[in-house]
């Protein structure tokens, strides 16, 4: 079965890659020519829904979600993170330098108006952070992994208020979402973060040939930055999310 299970999306994902991709980013590309907006959130939502339903996940959505502009912080866990928050929400992603160069996931990222931070780099990080500012003046949402990371999910790390400054600054609403992974009975879906430092490629070869697993995605309640510091924000968003997690044996 598992065998089986794994051919059938294999040969999926190879179809969505080679027949529905190059569709989406010749889209994408119109959309963002003629600064359609709407077309761009409808065709990275239906992408992202087809490569999470190949990839078996069945999403669940709790909470509302905050209108534009919204600045995002979620837990991190593995790459499937970014589909599933895109599933709901169209924002561009704060993500390493590194998943750029990421065999085709690095331009689905990037169709997704992704901006990419150089590690360790103070002028990289405040040259995304004037990035982050000017598009959420211009009505558009940011989304960032605080914890700086993916974790195995047993615990949640500390969210890191850097980039978070970007809505203080802008008085843009904070969102926290919280996403679970989760196994028929209920319990944390140990099998989807990358394990024992595998490869990307062959972390993805490893989710296809799972079971079907349920994503709960949580959109907490909108933090307004009007009148509270980055610092204050950061230890909010974490124990909305925090709290959430708690609910299953994430922590």
């Amino acid at each position: 079965m598992k065998a089986i299970r794994f051919i059938l999306r294999l040969v999926a994902l190879l179809l969505a890659l080679f027949l529905i991709f190059p569709f989406v980013i010749l889209l994408i590309s119109v959309a963002l020519k003629y600064n359609n907006r709407n077309l761009n959130k409808k065709v990275v939502n239906g992408w992202s829904k087809i490569l999470c339903y190949i990839c078996g996940l069945k999403l669940i959505l709790r909470g509302s979600i905050q209108k534009n502009p919204v600045f995002i912080v979620a837990n991190h866990v593995t790459w499937l993170d970014i589909p599933v928050i895109h599933s709901f929400k169209l924002a561009g992603f704060v993500a390493k330098e590194e998943i750029s160069r990421w065999p085709i996931l690095g331009k689905a990222i990037k169709s997704g108006e992704t901006l990419f931070i150089k590690r360790g780099e103070q002028e990289s990080r405040k040259e995304v952070l004037e990035k982050i500012e000017e598009r959420l003046r211009q009505k558009r949402s940011i989304a960032v992994f605080p914890e700086g990371k993916v974790t195995n999910g047993d615990h949640l790390g500390r969210f890191h208020r850097q980039l978070m400054q970007a809505a203080v600054e802008t008085q843009t609403p904070i969102q926290a979402i919280a996403i679970k992974y989760l196994n028929k009975d209920n319990t944390r879906n140990k099998n989807v973060c990358f394990l024992n430092d595998e490869k990307f490629v062959i972390n993805v070869f490893r989710i296809i040939s799972l079971p079907t697993s349920t994503v709960e995605v949580t959109f907490c309640e909108p933090i307004e930055t009007s009148l509270i510091s980055a610092r204050q924000v950061a230890l909010l968003s974490h124990n909305q999310v925090a709290e959430i997690l708690a609910e299953n044996d994430y922590l």
